[in-house]
């Protein structure tokens, strides 16, 4: 009842390669779906994002680990959805491989043991898992042994020699990818991975720095309890249930293509989060965007006297800070707040 005016309008407001991420738990997802459907049309569903921020396992039935983010555009016709992302943990597998190279020189294959062995640390839940295979490093940088077979099978057949034993090395069953003379070309230049010996087929270097980039992928992991601490850390005590989290917003906005001085509106502002993004986003990215919040005045007191257990307390705190600011027991007066200190933070 109260979303469908407001999606209404927004759909009004969007550009037209304009795009909209709405969050939502598991009981309301399949109403909010019929919803956009109807409003945005159901051709212009973009796709919707798992973003697991739970570990709880508490529940009757199936413990709820996670929450939902529908993605629609305003047309299809002009925003084509070529959306990447850069993918995560690469920073600290450079730093992982820096480490290695300064302890092992150009030891290569005790690098490829040291990196093999730092891999094991990560579950499947994390990032880096999804990069383990880049577990061998050169003077050019981090890679992984891909597949040099033919597209077409026995186009190029030729004898690969073995740098080390001098022998021909094991060919693919289908043949080589490349013609002789690129082939050559790519051996001169240490872009072939050999096996021990001849026995291993070869394989082509595919290396991260080239490959840093993907498609916008759906599923996400944060630690919902992560944004709750940040938040925290800024503010200096808990005064927001739930806020979102500000790097996974940060990154939406970098993967969908915004440019110099779109704007984001958030019409349910709450804590402030997408402007806090809005703004790590500009500084990291040197792409200035603004943003419009909107927040209806949530009435502090009249919540304080239903609530029950942690948002007790949460909302005492919210009330205090407001007589310290000597503002009125207002929701929006919180966020302005946060969105103060995040502004001196970021600059």
């Amino acid at each position: 009842n109260m979303i469908y005016p407001r999606l209404r309008v927004a759909k009004s407001l969007l550009s037209e390669d304009g795009v909209i991420f709405i969050s939502m738990d598991e009981n309301e997802v399949h109403n909010l779906r019929k919803v956009c459907d109807e409003i945005f049309g159901e051709g212009n569903f973009a796709g919707e994002i798992i973003w697991k921020n739970s570990s709880k396992n508490d529940q009757a039935y199936i413990s709820i680990q996670h929450e939902y983010i529908l993605c629609y555009v305003k047309n299809k016709q002009v925003n084509l959805g070529d959306w990447k992302e850069r993918k995560e943990g690469i920073e600290e597998i450079f730093k992982a491989f820096h480490g290695f190279r300064k302890q092992f020189g150009e030891d290569w294959v005790a690098i490829h043991k040291a990196a093999l062995a730092w891999y094991k640390q990560f579950s499947e839940s994390n990032p880096i898992y999804a990069s383990k295979h880049y577990s061998w490093m050169d003077e050019r940088g981090v890679y992984f042994p891909d597949n040099i077979s033919g597209p077409n099978f026995g186009q190029y057949r030729y004898d690969v020699i073995h740098p080390v034993t001098g022998k021909v090395c094991k060919a693919p069953a289908s043949g080589w990818r490349y013609p002789e003379a690129t082939m050559k070309e790519r051996i001169a230049q240490g872009l072939i991975h050999f096996g021990v010996d001849e026995t291993t087929v070869p394989n082509n270097k595919t290396y991260l720095e080239d490959t840093l980039m993907q498609s916008l992928t759906s599923v996400k992991y944060r630690d919902g309890r992560v944004a709750s601490k940040n938040l925290t850390a800024l503010m200096g005590k808990n005064y927001f249930t739930n806020p979102k989290d500000v790097d996974l917003l940060a990154m939406l906005f970098g993967s969908t293509s915004l440019q110099e001085g779109d704007i984001v509106l958030d019409f349910f502002a709450g804590s402030g989060s997408t402007g806090e993004a809005v703004m790590q986003f500009s500084a990291n990215s040197n792409i200035k965007l603004r943003y419009i919040l909107v927040q209806i005045l949530e009435d502090l007191d009249t919540s304080l006297k239903s609530a029950t257990g942690s948002a007790k307390q949460v909302l005492t705190n919210a009330i205090e800070l407001c007589d310290a600011l000597n503002k009125p027991h207002v929701l929006t007066e919180i966020g302005k707040e946060r969105i103060r200190r995040a502004g001196v933070k970021i600059a």
